[in-house]
C-alpha cells in the first residue's frame, strides 16, 4: 500500500526520505540510504540543514579522507590537509585538531585552520593540563564521547581567554579515539550559543574521525621516530664538532654545547655549574632561550658551594620541581620542570648541566636524546682537558688541522636538490681556517631556499669558531621564521651577549636571501656586507644590488638599521655574492681586483654554470695578483633559474 506523504520519514544526515530499518528506542532507525544509525525526523516537506550533505557530497567527502589518510605525509601537512577538508565540505572556518600526550599529561593544540591568519599565528601554542578541573574538554576526552557546549557555562579561565581570542560562543569536539584511547580531538568553533546545526557536523565528523585516528597515530609515532632519528644524527655530528673545534676555547665549547642541549628540546633556559676540585666557588654558564621570539643570550655568574649544595650532591639524573628547590632558587630558575643532569671528569671536576621547562614536561624520548648528548659532551670536555696539556707547538699544529678540517664540512658539500636551478660556491681561506661563510639551506618542503654570505672579522681558528657557531643559529632560525631582517637581528643579538665583553669582540657582515622557488620572487636583508650582483637574462641588463643594514656584534639594537627589499627572479637570471677578499685582491704595485674588473669577468663568462662562472672569475684573479700573498679569504657563490 502506498504511504502517504504525511508518512515520510528523512535521515538528517543524507536527506533521502527512507523507511527505517527497524525503529528503535527514541525514535533512531538505520538508514539504508547512508548506513548510519539517525534521528528520523516525520514531516509533509523535508527540511535539510544548511551543511548537511547529499548523498553524492557524502561519498566525495568519504573518498577525498581515505585519499588523505591512505597518503604519506609530515603531521602537520596531515593536520592542515584534514582541517581544510572538513572547512571545505561543512563550510566552517574554525578547526582545530588538539593531540593528546598521557606521558606528559597534558593536550596541545597541534593545528588552527581558520581564514584569519593572524588569529591563525597567535592561538597555536596553547597546551592544557589533563585535568578535569579544565571543565568539558578533558571530559569529552576522558569519556572519549562527542559534546556540544556553551562557553559561558564553563568556570574555567581558559575558556574566556579562548572565547576572547577567538569570538568563539560555543564549540563542537569529538575525541579522536584509536583502540578505544583518546588521541586527540577535534573542534569546531562557532559564534553563536545557541547554534542547531552542530549536531549535522557531529554526524558527518563522526563518519570519517574513526580512519583519521589511525592515521594519526601513525603520523605520531613515524615523527617521533624519525625525530629520535634526527636527534642521534645531529648529536654525533655536534659531538664531533664540539670534541674538534672547541678543545682550545672552554667558555665558547660550553656555551655550543647549551645552545646544542636547548636546541634538542625547547628549553628556555639551560645551564652548566661546574666547580672544580676542593673550591668553594662555582661558576655557572646560562643560556636563555626566547621560544616566542627565538631570542638567544648568554651570561657567566660565580656563586659559593653552600648555595647550591643540594644540586652539586645529585648523582643521578633526575627530574624536579624547580620551585620546591632552595637551590634553583639561588641561580634564579624557575619553570615547571628541570632536568639535572650530574658528571665529574677525571681531573676531579664536578659538572651539572640542568634543562628546564617553563609550561611543560620532558617526554621520554627527549630525556634519552638529552643522556647520549651529555655523554658525548662529557667526552668533549674530557678530550679539552687533555688537549690543554699539549706544548704550545703541538696545540697549534693540530688546532690548525683539526679546524680546517671540521670547517671544510661546515661548507655545502654539494649543491642543493631544488630542481630547475643551478648552484656554485667556494671560499678559499687565507690562513688554512677562515672567517668567511656562505650556505644554501633548502625547506623541508623544498619550497624556499635560504641563501647567505658573511664575513667574520678577523682570521684564524678564533673567526672560524664565530662562523661555526652562527652556522649553527642560522640552520635552526631558518627553520622558525620567514623573514631574513629577523633572522639577522637574532644573530646580532648572539654575537653581541657573547663577545661584548670579549679581549677581542667578534662582529660579522652578511647578506641573506629568501628565495620563493614557487614564485621566484626573492626577499632580501643586509648587515653591512655590501653588493651583490643580478643578471637578467631576457634583457641581458646587470644591476648592482646594494644591500644596507649595519655589521651584526657592534650594538644591541638593530632596529633601526631595519631593511627588507624583493626582486624578481626570472628564467635564465643569475645572482653572484662575493666578500671583499674577491675585490680587495692586490697585485704587486698594490692595485686592487676590484669592483669594474669583478663585472667584466662576470659578464664574460655568464653562458656557463653557475660553477664554472666561479672557476673562471677565481683564475682570472689569481692571474691578477700573480704571487702576491692572499691576505683575505676569498667566498664566492652564484645561483641561476633554469
Amino acid at each position: 500500500m502506498k504511504r502517504e506523504l504525511t508518512d515520510d520519514r528523512i535521515c538528517l544526515l543524507c536527506a533521502e526520505p527512507q523507511l527505517p530499518n527497524g525503529i528503535t528506542k527514541n525514535g533512531r532507525f538505520f538508514c539504508q540510504t547512508c548506513d548510519r544509525e539517525w534521528i528520523l525526523e516525520k514531516r509533509k516537506i523535508p527540511r535539510i540543514g544548511k551543511n548537511i550533505l547529499s548523498s553524492k557530497e557524502k561519498t566525495e567527502f568519504l573518498l577525498d579522507n581515505l585519499s588523505l589518510f591512505n597518503s604519506a605525509m609530515e603531521l602537520e601537512d596531515l593536520m592542515q590537509r584534514f582541517t581544510e577538508l572538513i572547512s571545505s565540505r561543512l563550510k566552517r572556518d574554525k578547526v582545530a585538531v588538539f593531540i593528546t600526550n598521557l606521558e606528559l599529561g597534558e593536550i596541545k593544540l597541534a593545528y588552527y585552520s581558520s581564514r584569519q591568519k593572524t588569529l591563525q599565528r597567535a592561538i597555536k601554542r596553547i597546551t592544557l593540563d589533563y585535568d578535569l578541573s579544565y571543565g568539558v574538554l578533558i571530559e569529552a576526552m576522558a569519556k572519549g564521547e562527542p559534546c556540544f557546549y556553551k562557553f559561558s557555562e564553563q568556570k574555567h579561565p581558559f575558556y574566556e581567554f579562548y572565547s576572547k581570542l577567538t569570538g568563539t560562543k560555543s564549540q563542537l569536539v569529538i575525541p579522536i579515539l584509536y583502540a578505544n584511547t583518546a588521541v586527540g580531538m577535534v573542534t569546531i568553533d562557532y559564534e553563536e550559543e545557541d547554534y542547531s546545526d552542530f549536531i549535522e557536523d557531529q554526524e558527518i565528523l563522526q563518519l570519517v574521525v574513526g580512519q583519521f585516528a589511525v592515521s594519526l597515530r601513525n603520523s605520531l609515532l613515524f615523527s617521533k621516530s624519525e625525530n629520535q632519528s634526527k636527534n642521534f644524527q645531529s648529536l654525533h655530528t655536534a659531538a664531533l664538532t664540539l670534541s674538534q673545534l672547541y678543545l682550545n676555547n672552554h667558555d665558547e665549547m660550553i656555551r655550543m654545547i647549551l645552545l646544542t642541549l636547548s636546541g634538542i628540546v625547547e628549553s628556555s633556559l639551560t645551564c652548566l655549574i661546574e666547580r672544580t676540585l676542593e673550591s668553594s666557588k662555582a661558576k655557572i654558564f646560562k643560556l636563555y632561550r626566547d621560544l616566542e621570539n627565538y631570542q638567544i643570550h648568554t651570561e657567566t655568574e660565580i656563586i659559593d658551594v653552600e648555595k647550591i649544595h643540594s644540586i652539586l650532591e645529585t648523582k643521578e639524573t633526575i627530574t624536579i620541581d624547580p620551585i620546591t628547590n632552595t637551590s634553583f632558587v639561588n641561580i634564579g630558575i624557575e619553570g615547571k620542570e628541570s632536568m639535572i643532569f650530574p658528571l665529574t671528569l677525571e681531573n676531579g671536576t664536578n659538572c651539572v648541566f640542568i634543562l628546564t621547562k617553563q609550561e611543560n614536561r620532558f617526554p621520554q624520548d627527549e630525556i634519552e636524546a638529552l643522556n647520549a648528548f651529555v655523554s658525548l659532551a662529557r667526552i668533549t670536555m674530557e678530550n679539552s682537558n687533555l688537549y690543554q696539556n699539549l706544548s704550545n707547538k703541538e696545540r697549534l699544529e693540530k688546532e690548525i688541522e683539526i679546524a680546517k678540517e671540521i670547517q671544510s664540512t661546515l661548507l655545502p658539500r654539494k649543491a642543493p636538490e631544488a630542481e630547475g636551478f643551478s648552484f656554485g660556491g667556494f671560499m678559499v681561506p687565507a690562513r688554512g681556517i677562515g672567517g668567511d661563510y656562505y650556505d644554501f639551506i633548502l625547506s623541508p618542503n623544498r619550497n624556499e631556499l635560504f641563501i647567505c654570505i658573511g664575513d667574520v672579522s678577523g682570521k684564524g681558528v678564533a673567526a672560524g669558531l664565530v662562523m661555526a657557531t652562527v652556522r649553527t643559529i642560522l640552520h635552526s632560525l631558518v627553520r622558525v621564521k620567514d623573514s631574513p631582517w629577523e633572522i639577522l637581528n637574532d644573530i646580532n643579538n648572539y654575537l653581541y651577549s657573547s663577545y661584548k665583553e670579549a679581549i677581542t669582540p667578534r662582529f660579522m657582515s652578511m647578506i641573506l636571501l629568501r628565495w620563493n622557488l614557487i614564485t621566484g620572487e626573492v626577499q632580501y636583508s643586509g648587515a653591512g656586507h655590501g653588493n651583490f650582483y643580478h643578471h637578467q637574462a631576457e634583457s641581458k641588463a646587470l644591476t648592482m644590488i646594494e644591500t644596507e643594514g649595519v655589521i651584526l656584534g657592534i650594538q644591541p639594537d638593530i632596529s633601526a638599521f631595519r631593511n627588507e627589499s624583493k626582486l624578481r627572479f626570472d628564467s635564465g637570471d643569475t645572482i653572484l655574492l662575493y666578500t671583499d677578499g674577491v675585490t680587495e685582491a692586490r697585485n704587486s704595485e698594490g692595485t686592487q681586483f676590484g669592483e669594474p674588473q669583478l663585472k667584466s669577468s662576470f659578464l664574460s663568462w655568464i653562458t656557463l654554470e653557475p660553477k664554472n662562472i666561479l672557476e673562471r672569475i677565481y683564475s682570472e684573479l689569481k692571474e691578477f695578483v700573480k704571487e702576491q700573498e692572499q691576505h683575505d679569504d676569498i667566498t664566492m657563490v652564484a645561483v641561476r633559474k633554469i
